[in-house]
């Protein structure tokens, strides 16, 4: 085939090169141009970790004012804060393109002027301090990295902005809970050990105790509250004039989370008969509590110790999952739950009412019932015959009476029973929120990458790879060098 010749077929032979060249070269200039007008961002991260979320996209497009973000933040920062400050706006630049010309961005360094000083003061952004290795020895300078949002009269400030992971969260459920028409009321009953999760849900939404303790018949709940969170703390037992408030509040298509416990585990590790008296409340709506605790293999670490000596153990009663009912909806930013001294749920089919799983443990968990040993040194093995998953939570629904969702484990999100690596919180939050405000901000992710566990792995299996590990690089040279000798050796021949 000969060779094309685009010079005559376009008649260019005629043309001078150095004509040819400005040309060409001027159309790659105009196509640059043209490029960089464009804004192309790819994310390959896992989960889309650098992607604004549905529910934030949703929000800012939806806005009936103007945001205006004020980002402060010192020009003198420490250099470890640099990259830290790059990030910061680049993320509120992608809330001001999502915004559709209602946000806008404006970087301000307080440091620089007095009025800006005062205007922070008051909106409560402090001054931070930090510490760094300077020639050779430590020196502590200050700086402020803040946020400051306006939507109208309402104002929200995030005092301290270098928490990249929830700071979509965070700047999300300030323009929300600024663009509401109304605050959404959220209650709690039986505990108050609860400072971290009252602290994110107040970001949204109104949240304060619920008392149910008068006798009287004519009591109701307020039905103004739209979700309803009930705790077992091990010592009251609800009586039947606060249970049937319950029934009530529920008949009104209320919304309730009961965090109660199938066996009462005390700080001895000695267990007792759970004295909540709700399990009949909750078996009417299809779910039923067993009074066991569940084990698994896969276990959360548990520190055992005291003040003089720290002993690290994984405790199979501290069951941890990712075995997740994904249709559900709750589970979008979700990696990894842990269950202190939790039970086993069984359901019940009910024309009344549509009950679901939404968790269950792996499938190499075992229970204990009737007898219990939960000294961590003394646990007995089980036999592979029980080994199975067991339902840990469940939600019953019903159009017209509400919404139950049952977790038998007391503890999951009290204050000193929270896990760094699980995403206790986060689960409960994407629930709360379904059931008060329509899941507004359910599924918004941590902006990080996130290390997935490995999968557990049999004896064998673990045997397997620790001697390909071993094995495997030596046995590859050595068959590589027994080739290149035997080529030698014959040509040696």
């Amino acid at each position: 085939m000969k060779k094309i010749n685009f010079l005559r077929i376009f008649k260019l032979d005629r043309i001078k090169k150095q004509v040819i060249v400005v040309v060409v070269l001027g159309i790659f200039i105009a196509a640059n141009l043209l490029i960089s007008m464009v804004s192309l961002r790819l994310d390959f991260s896992s989960g889309q970790a650098y992607t604004l979320s549905p529910a934030t996209r949703k929000i800012l497009h939806n806005l009936d004012n103007a945001v205006e973000i004020k980002f402060y933040v010192s020009s003198d920062l420490p250099t470890r804060l640099l990259p830290v400050k790059t990030e910061v706006t680049d993320f509120l630049n992608e809330f001001k393109k999502e915004g559709r010309g209602k946000i806008s961005v404006k970087i301000i360094d307080p440091k620089k002027d007095t009025a800006t000083l005062d205007q922070i003061k008051e909106i409560g952004i402090p001054e931070l301090q930090f510490s760094q290795m300077e020639q050779n020895k430590y020196a502590v300078s200050t700086a402020y990295f803040g946020i400051g949002i306006s939507y109208g009269s309402k104002n929200e400030t995030i005092p301290q902005a270098t928490d990249l992971d929830s700071l979509e969260y965070n700047l999300t459920a300030a323009i929300y809970k600024m663009a509401k028409k109304e605050t959404v009321r959220v209650g709690y009953i039986g505990l108050d050990d609860l400072y971290s999760f009252k602290k994110i849900l107040s970001q949204q939404f109104d949240v304060s105790p619920v008392d149910i303790s008068s006798q009287s018949a004519e009591t109701e709940i307020d039905t103004g509250y739209k979700t309803i969170l009930l705790f077992d703390n091990g010592k009251n037992e609800y009586s039947q004039p606060e249970i049937d408030q319950l029934k009530k509040y529920l008949s009104k298509n209320g919304n309730i989370i009961f965090f109660v416990d199938g066996t009462w585990v005390l700080d001895n590790l000695q267990t007792g008969t759970a004295k909540h008296n709700l399990f009949s409340l909750i078996k009417d709506r299809g779910i039923e509590i067993n009074e066991d605790l569940v084990l698994s293999s896969s276990a959360q670490i548990v520190n055992f110790g005291n003040e003089t000596v720290q002993f690290y153990s994984p405790y199979p009663f501290w069951v941890k999952t990712n075995n997740f009912n994904t249709k559900a909806g709750y589970f979008s930013n979700i990696n990894q739950l842990v269950f202190p001294w939790v039970s086993e749920l069984m359901l019940k089919k009910s024309s009344q009412f549509t009950v679901i799983d939404l968790v269950k443990t792996n499938n190499k968990s075992w229970e204990q019932k009737d007898s219990f040993m939960l000294n961590p040194d003394a646990i007995p093995q089980p036999d592979q015959s029980s080994l199975k998953e067991f339902v840990i939570v469940a939600e019953s629904q019903s159009k017209d009476k509400g919404t139950v969702v049952v977790i038998p484990s007391s503890r999951f999100i009290q204050e000193r029973y929270l896990s760094q690596n699980a995403d206790n919180l986060e689960f409960m939050l994407n629930i709360v929120n379904d059931l008060a405000s329509g899941g507004a901000l359910s599924g918004i992710r941590q902006r990080a990458v996130t290390f997935y566990p490995l999968p557990d792995l049999t004896e064998n299996q673990k045997e397997l790879y620790k001697y390909l590990n071993i094995l495997l690089l030596p046995g590859l040279m050595a068959v590589v060098g027994g080739i290149r000798l035997f080529k030698k050796h014959d040509l040696g021949h």
